[in-house]
């Protein structure tokens, strides 16, 4: 996807699943469980985000410029696109990330039990997920660039790149929850 926006107004919308019970329903509502995982590390990067905005000298804007991207390396989901090629593209005995449970397990688990209805959902879930991909590098490079020559000018473009990832990851987990919720609950997948 080279356009970085998730075009929320072209999301196809899941067909209800005749029969879905609401203790389904809830079953399916275990994906907001490991969402809710990803936000709050977005949190904890959010406060060394605005620690550089506060910095009184470009010296304390450096050194947090550094820690934020000491944080960044640590996180799952930009560790495992370096090392894989995608978000979590690999199955790791000790850590199985978010969007490899997706990738590799979860949606072709329901491309193969939830019929053609659901085909168009799945491809804008993946097509978004390039999305969050790009967010993530795009905030690793202006990290750096603040890094390099920390001041107003290299945060300006950090604090975008922070807000439009955690924007564009809240949207889509937020889609991706309700879209999937009933199909997880009745064909398993979680």
């Amino acid at each position: 996807m080279t356009d970085l926006t998730l075009n929320e107004a072209a999301r196809p919308r899941a067909p209800r699943i005749p029969g879905a019970t609401d203790a389904q329903r809830r079953q399916g509502g275990r994906l907001a469980l490991i969402h809710a995982m990803y936000l709050q590390d977005m949190a904890r990067t959010r406060s060394l985000v605005e620690e550089i905005e506060a910095a009184a000298t470009p010296e304390e804007a450096r050194d947090s410029a550094e820690a934020l991207a000491a944080r960044l390396e640590e996180m799952p989901m930009l560790r495992n696109l370096r090392l894989f090629g995608s978000l979590c593209g690999q199955h790791c005995a000790h850590v199985m990330a978010h969007h490899d449970i997706e990738e590799a397990h979860m949606f072709p688990h329901l491309d193969r039990t939830t019929g053609e209805g659901f085909a168009p959902v799945m491809a804008k879930l993946r097509a978004e997920h390039e999305v969050i991909h790009a967010r993530l590098e795009a905030l690793a490079l202006a990290t750096q660039q603040m890094m390099q020559a920390p001041g107003a000018a290299a945060y300006a473009p950090l604090k975008d790149a922070f807000d439009a990832l955690h924007a564009d990851m809240e949207s889509h987990f937020g889609y991706e929850e309700t879209e999937l919720r009933e199909a997880l609950g009745v064909y398993g997948g979680v």
